[in-house]
Formats: structure tokens, sequence, C-alpha cells
């Protein structure tokens, strides 16, 4: 049985894993993928709402409340499109759920098939958790899962060969357990790679400038047209600009606009270039976090800064004889271009 302490902390832990997507950033992102929703059954399984206490999704024309949505732990709120829509538009501002609230209020526009809600109030022990879902009855999932669960939402989505359409801290993309699901081509990055906004259930926004919504992005394994682009590479490789890591057999590459199209070896890019990595014109090879060798093996205690495996190079002018870079990748170009070319 936990303890008093032990509970309050848990509680504290579950507010800060509370951040609820504002209406923009979906309306943003989900009409991007409108022919690929159509005939598909959607759940959105991280969602439980506040306002379920009181009155948000309407079946048969009537109100929903909080007893018929979560009357036992294996329940999921299936709503009736059809039959429900003046009802809803009628009361659809009382709506905290903006996945909902966007969902209905586009279903007969997208042909839905179906949509269906769930969530689980850790505090109240009310609801159904993720892990505990049948999503055999389900093709899509659209949601903002708890960050602190990240890692097993993701692979909970590839068990049950389930499409999602989700949103996550962008430091993901590291996380061992997500990463080789981008480096296996089977995760990529949605068609927006920041938010503009969050919501918290005390009703405070954060606004788009606070570095907690500027380091998320959506992931999805639905198609993505943009991956199909092929980036315009315009630098020279040049050994000033790409110098050689110490710990690691590849060049620095400082910004994804910078590659050089004429380098057929490895090359390290910030993880920002997930927004532009085309698989027909790049190889994703590995990131920093398991390819990069310890530093205790090349330089001497306090030439560099410490921490977890990491890419260094050699810059004596700083404070620290190496620099240490942040979580990068690694990639090859497939399309090297000479000059003569």
């Amino acid at each position: 049985m936990p303890t008093r302490i032990e509970r309050i902390q848990k509680s504290k832990r579950n507010a800060e894993d509370e951040f609820y997507t504002i209406y923009a950033d979906i309306a943003a992102e989900l009409p991007n993928y409108r022919d690929q929703l159509k005939g598909k059954r959607i759940l959105c399984p991280c969602d439980w709402d506040e306002s379920f206490e009181q009155q948000i999704v309407y079946s048969d024309g009537s109100e929903v409340r909080s007893s018929d949505l979560f009357n036992n732990l294996n329940f999921v709120k299936d709503i009736n499109i059809d039959e429900t829509r003046k009802s809803f538009e009628k009361k659809i501002d009382l709506i905290k759920c903006n996945f909902i609230k966007f969902l209905v209020s586009h279903a007969d526009a997208y042909q839905i098939k179906s949509i269906s809600v769930s969530g689980f109030n850790p505090i109240l022990q009310k609801g159904i958790r993720f892990q505990d879902i049948d999503y055999s009855n389900y093709d899509v999932v659209i949601t903002n899962p708890p960050f602190s669960q990240f890692r097993e939402f993701i692979d909970t989505m590839f068990k049950n060969n389930m499409l999602f359409l989700v949103i996550g801290p962008q430091n993901a993309i590291t996380y061992k357990e997500c990463f080789r699901y981008i480096y296996e081509n089977k995760m990529w990055i949605g068609y927006h790679f920041h938010m503009t906004g969050f919501d918290r259930p005390d009703g405070t926004h954060i606004p788009k400038n606070d570095n907690k919504v500027r380091s998320c992005c959506w992931f999805t394994n639905m198609e993505v047209s943009l991956r199909h682009d092929e980036m315009i590479l315009t630098e020279e490789y040049s050994s000033e600009r790409n110098p050689k890591y110490v710990n690691y057999d590849a060049i620095h590459v400082k910004e994804t606009n910078l590659i050089p199209y004429d380098y057929p070896d490895e090359m390290s890019v910030p993880i920002t270039f997930l927004q532009k990595y085309n698989p027909e014109q790049f190889e994703i090879l590995g990131y920093s976090g398991t390819l990069a060798k310890p530093m205790k093996e090349i330089a001497q205690k306090g030439e560099y800064q410490q921490g977890g495996p990491a890419f260094y190079r050699l810059c004596p002018d700083v404070k620290y004889k190496y620099h240490r870079e942040f979580p990068r990748i690694i990639i090859k170009n497939k399309k090297v271009r000479h000059n003569e070319d």
C-alpha cells in the first residue's frame, strides 16, 4: 500500500505529465491525413478530460456522463457520430478534449467510420490504461500520450499493428526504444516539428516560446508526403567547416541545410534533420547515444565536459579542449553529387 508521501509524489508526477493539446495545433496537422482517415475507426486512448465529470459526448442525442463513460476499468466510449451531431454541435464548446472536438466536427467531411475515446485518471483511478485496451477494434490512434510513458506507448502501438499520429517530446528521437523504429523506417516525424502551445489542467496556458512547447513534435507511421521531397544541397564539403569527431569517424555538419552534396561517407546532423529526411535520398546509420566511443579512452579528465555518450570535436579555444555535442544522427547521402556531375 503506497504511503501518503508516495501518493503525493505520484500525484505531482502525474500533474507534470498533463499537457492538453490546443485546437490550433490539431487543426494544423490532422487535415494532412484526411484521405488516410477515410473509413477508419479512430481511438483517442489517452484523453481523460475533467469535463467527463460533467457532460461532453453524446449518444442517441442524449448527454453521456462520467458514470456512463467510466463505469468500469475496461470501458471505452464509442461516439455515435450520425445520431449525435446536432446535440454535439450545440454544446461543442463544453468539450475540453480538442482531439474529440476536431474529429467529431470533421467526421462527415473526412468520412470517418467511428470515433472512440478513453483515458485514465491516475488520481481518481478511473478509466482504462492504454496498455489494457483491445486495439483490434480500431484502425488509427490519435492522441497526446503521457510523455513519461512515451516509450511504452510507442511499443504498444507497434505490438498491436496500429496506425498512429501522436505528440511526443523531440528527445524521444534519441530514446533507444524509439530510435530503432526511426532507424528501421517504421516511424517518422509528422508535418510539424513544434507545437504552438499547451494548456494545463489548472487552466494556465504554456505559450509557443516556452521550451516545453518548442521541444515537442508529431510522430506517426502514416504517410507524410514531405518525406518524398528531395533536399536541394548547395554546400561543398570542407575539412575546416566539417571537422571529424575525436570519438567517432564522421564529419560534423552544423545544420541540416549545410549538408555537403559531395561527401560520400558518414555525416553527423542534428535531430532536426528528421524534418527533411527523405529515405530515398539519405540512409540513417545510427545516433550518438550508441555510436560514440567513451571519451575517457581518448582524453584526460578535465579536457571535456562529462556526461552520457556523445560526440566530441577538438575545440581548444573554449572552456574544454573537446566540445561536447547535443544528440546527433549519423547519415549517408545516397545521391552524392560531384562538381563534374
